[in-house]
């Protein structure tokens, strides 16, 4: 997690608060989110059609 980012922040938050709850489905949905939202996404490019690496 990237402290210095809101939104990972807020997706923490949002993950604990559902833990507490016990609501365990939507906690690893926060974590989710909070892995894949755009800042922290790494993008890897497609190969071409045909080609084996």
């Amino acid at each position: 997690m990237n402290d210095t980012c809101p939104t990972c922040r807020h997706y923490a938050a949002l993950r604990e608060q559902a833990r507490q709850a016990g609501d365990y489905s939507k906690a690893t949905d926060y974590e989710v989110l909070r892995r894949r939202h755009p800042a922290h996404t790494v993008r890897i490019p497609r190969q071409p059609e045909g080609r084996a690496v």
